[in-house]
């Protein structure tokens, strides 16, 4: 057997040459690539390759032309039908196919442009939990859908390694860091009235919403029992609270459909946010996030509760900063001006370094000043 053959083999299916050696680029060190340029081609690799151990594709070719992504989960092969499909999102893709894809049983998603550590990472993870999980019968796969399995068991993976990339990011460069956790409040009514198959249909039309209300940078996790984390990157705590209560005034306004019925659906939510330093541990803030998550469930539900590090308790967002300044109402930022000025840095490195202005003696001292490392520090 040959080099290329003892790796796992992948299936592209992409439209576009760019995407094609990009793909390439980032993940021909792990894996063999196959290519396919539409649907229908895909199918036909898809009958004759029984080594193929995940599919990534364009949104658009997934679930448009040949149906794929249906012919997929659908397929009498129980191993086909497995296959973990990770899908490549454009900017210009519309939510609503996203919430399509995820609900016909998607197994990831991955926004364009992305970094090759994000690609090769997601990649790896489901390809080697569906080599694991090869190993079950047939009858244990058709009992649970690939997008179930292996999206439960390789977000959370890859979630705790984002959470803690981020939490490391804002601890060197003293700024927000926004963690969250969200359930569904009546999942036990639910399955009572409903059973188990129809009760995974109601989660996933939750998690489809959820993806729907995120920014594109935001990262989403399903963990099992009706639970999410929710990770807001450099977002102190007004702007990540605001961003859960959006999604459950979304949630309890969009009742699902089962059969002919519409199931009223709420959720719960918990927030942790500081501004981190080194004593910030991801451990610590998960077991906060599980205590001030069964706080709003036994105040009733359909509802969050925030907790911040005493650093970020009166911390005002940069946008209500510049509202005050605008209106001349300046005197209740006397005490954040430090954390305000810490949070625009890495703007003005960015705005530094494509403008040339020639600010980094004087990024540097400010650094100084504040007490905060500087962008060359580890």
């Amino acid at each position: 057997m040959s080099e290329q053959k003892e790796k796992p083999t992948i299936l592209l299916v992409a439209s576009s040459v760019h995407s094609i050696k990009l793909v390439s680029k980032h993940l021909q060190e792990h894996f063999a690539l196959l290519t396919a340029e539409d649907a229908e081609a895909a199918w036909d690799l898809l009958l004759k390759d029984r080594e193929i151990v995940l599919v990534i594709c364009e949104l658009e070719n997934m679930i448009n032309q040949f149906g794929l992504l249906e012919r997929i989960r659908s397929a009498g092969d129980s191993w086909l039908a497995a296959t973990p499909i990770l899908l490549l999102v454009g900017e210009n893709d519309a939510d609503e196919g996203r919430e399509l894809a995820f609900q016909m049983g998607a197994t990831d998603f991955i926004n364009m442009p992305f970094a090759s550590s994000e690609l090769t990472t997601r990649a790896r993870l489901h390809a080697n939990l569906y080599l694991q999980h090869s190993m079950e019968s047939p009858e244990e796969l058709e009992q649970v859908s690939a997008a179930d399995l292996l999206q439960q068991l390789s977000q959370t993976n890859f979630f705790n390694s984002r959470a803690q990339q981020e939490l490391s990011f804002a601890q060197r460069h003293r700024g927000n860091f926004s963690l969250c956790k969200l359930k569904l409040d009546n999942i036990k009514s639910i399955m009572q009235s409903f059973g188990k198959a129809k009760t995974t249909t109601v989660v996933k039309g939750v998690a489809g919403i959820i993806q729907q209300t995120l920014r594109t940078e935001d990262t989403v996790c399903y963990l099992g029992n009706a639970e999410f984390y929710l990770l807001y990157p450099a977002t102190n705590g007004i702007g990540a609270t605001d961003g859960v209560n959006r999604i459950l005034k979304r949630v309890s306004s969009s009742p699902i459909r089962i059969d002919d019925m519409q199931v009223k659906v709420t959720l719960s939510g918990s927030v942790y946010s500081c501004l981190a330093t080194e004593n910030n541990d991801l451990e610590q803030i998960y077991a906060q996030l599980d205590t001030s998550l069964v706080q709003a469930q036994s105040a009733g539900g359909n509802r969050v509760v925030s907790s911040s590090a005493s650093s970020e308790e009166h911390h005002v967002s940069v946008d209500r900063a510049l509202k005050l300044i605008q209106q001349g109402s300046t005197d209740e930022l006397t005490a954040d001006a430090a954390p305000l000025l810490i949070s625009i840095l890495p703007l003005l490195d960015f705005a530094d370094g494509v403008l040339k202005l020639g600010l980094r003696s004087v990024n540097s001292k400010l650094r100084e000043k504040l007490n905060i490392p500087s962008q060359s520090d580890p």
